[in-house]
C-alpha cells in the first residue's frame, strides 16, 4: 500500500492509504507558523495490527524533518510514539508548558 500526500491552500493536510478507490488509513494535520499540529490518526478496523499507523508516523517524521517543522504530538497515537523514544524525535518534538495530553486525537483545528 503506497502512502499519499495532500495538503489544502488553509495548509491543512493528510498522509493516507486508499486500497480500492477507498480511504482506509490516514494522518491528519495542519501547519502554520513552521509547526506541524499532528491531530489524528486512524486505520480502519480491518486492517488494524497490520504496522500501517506506525508507517504513516514514519512519513510524517520524515516529511517534518525535510521541511524543518517542529510537531505538535495532539493525537494519543503520535504522543505515544515520541514518549516512548523521546530521544529520537528531539529535533521535532514541540514542546511547550501547555504541550497535549493527547486527547484532543481527532478533533480538527479551530472547532
Amino acid at each position: 500500500m503506497d502512502i499519499q500526500y495532500r495538503i489544502d491552500e488553509k495548509n491543512l493536510g493528510s498522509f493516507f492509504i486508499e486500497k480500492e478507490g477507498r480511504q482506509v488509513a490516514e494522518l491528519d494535520f495542519e501547519i502554520k507558523d513552521n509547526i506541524l499540529n499532528a491531530y489524528h490518526t486512524g486505520v480502519r478496523p480491518e486492517l488494524e495490527g497490520q504496522g500501517i499507523a506506525g508507517s504513516l508516523f514514519d512519513e510524517m517524521v520524515k516529511y517534518a524533518r525535510k521541511n524543518n517543522y517542529k510537531v505538535i504530538p495532539s493525537c494519543s497515537y503520535i504522543l505515544a510514539k515520541f514518549r516512548r523514544h523521546p530521544d529520537d524525535f528531539t529535533d521535532i518534538w514541540h514542546r511547550n508548558q501547555d504541550e497535549p495530553t493527547g486527547e484532543a486525537c481527532g478533533i480538527k483545528p479551530g472547532k
